[in-house]
């Protein structure tokens, strides 16, 4: 069963696989920090890009079977406990004689080498001063990395400083033009006023003329009246002049019956 598991496929690809993943994934990752850090092009990008392999990684590592212990203690015997089925009296008495013949044996090669207490006590300082330098060097690079911060804000300060003087420029180029806009309001404002008082005095001719246009109309409109009333009148007189011709064309007849008349009596008187 456990030669099986060693020759499964998830076996080889978490064994042989996974690690060159985990090495790539870091890779992508450390790049991604690194442009955001240095505020490169496409930093949100690459950071997406190295988060989202992180993430992939995490999920994939979730899977990972477990790999099976080894039993040292079937090769080094001194590994196995009181609880080890392994750990029979003799062989714990072949691990304790094994240790007691190991430290002789330590013994006396400190002693060949003159590594004595004061040696080790000394070696013992050095690591402490070592631990100190080191505890030390952690301070000093968080100093650097301090100043790293501080210059990546004075370089962001400087950044919007220029920003804000190129604002303060665009803002007083604006102003100035608001300025010439206001001159030239003030003229378009004057040439207003004037063509109001333009328009105000032909207003007033024009409504003289309109005055004049009305009496013109008035008298026009009394003339017209006065002809239409001769008009009248000369109709009246046509009337009239039918009523005399016809009567005057009854006289006329009359006149002719009155002087047969006569010419008859004239005629008989002779006769």
């Amino acid at each position: 069963m456990a030669k099986h598991n060693e020759t499964s496929f998830t076996h080889k690809f978490y064994g042989s696989v996974m690690p060159k993943i985990y090495g790539i994934g870091a890779s992508v990752v450390i790049l991604g920090a690194m442009f955001k850090i240095l505020d490169w092009p496409f930093a949100s990008l690459m950071i997406g890009v190295g988060l989202s392999t992180e993430a992939v990684i995490f999920f994939l590592s979730a899977f990972e079977p477990k790999s099976q212990e080894v039993d040292w203690s079937r090769v080094y015997p001194e590994l196995a406990d009181e609880s080890t089925p392994m750990a029979s009296p003799k062989a714990r008495a072949a691990v304790q004689t094994s240790g007691d013949q190991t430290a002789q044996k330590l013994d006396k090669m400190l002693e060949d080498a003159n590594i004595g207490s004061d040696l080790i006590d000394n070696l013992g300082k050095g690591l402490r001063n070592l631990a100190d330098s080191t505890q030390k060097m952690g301070t000093v690079a968080d100093a650097a990395l301090a100043t790293n911060e501080y210059a990546e804000n004075v370089k962001v300060a400087s950044k919007t400083l220029v920003d804000i003087n190129q604002s303060y420029s665009k803002t007083a180029a604006a102003l100035s033009e608001m300025s010439n806009a206001s001159h030239e309001a003030k003229e378009y404002r004057d040439q207003v006023v004037s063509v109001t008082q333009n328009l105000s005095a032909l207003n007033a001719v024009y409504e003289m003329e309109l005055q004049d246009a009305n009496s013109h109309v008035k008298v026009l409109n009394k003339f017209y009246s006065n002809v239409t009333a001769a008009m009248e009148g000369l109709n009246e007189a046509g009337k009239e002049t039918e009523t005399f011709k016809a009567e005057l064309a009854k006289l006329n007849k009359n006149v002719s019956s009155l002087n047969s008349i006569y010419g008859g009596m004239l005629t008989a008187m002779k006769g």
